[in-house]
């Protein structure tokens, strides 16, 4: 798949997970990022399961309790 391509397939929500996730890098750089994790995942369920969680409607919400998890198991 070319870049623009690529481009194309991107949902807004799934750019917004990239902002957020990147704010510091440039598009390019965390859409690599992005792309690359994605290509180690190998597994389309996974895949999927990120696309889904980009649309949902309560983002913010979904991130800030992953991040209390993830403290909390820490």
């Amino acid at each position: 798949m070319g870049e623009d391509e690529a481009s194309r397939s991107r949902s807004p929500e799934l750019d917004q997970v990239r902002r957020m996730l990147f704010p510091g890098l440039s598009e390019a750089e965390g859409w690599a990022r992005i792309d690359a994790a994605l290509r180690e995942a190998e597994d389309s369920d996974r895949v999927d399961s990120i696309e889904r969680r980009a649309s949902s409607a309560d983002l913010d919400a979904d991130l800030l309790d992953a991040l209390k998890r993830l403290r909390e198991e820490g």
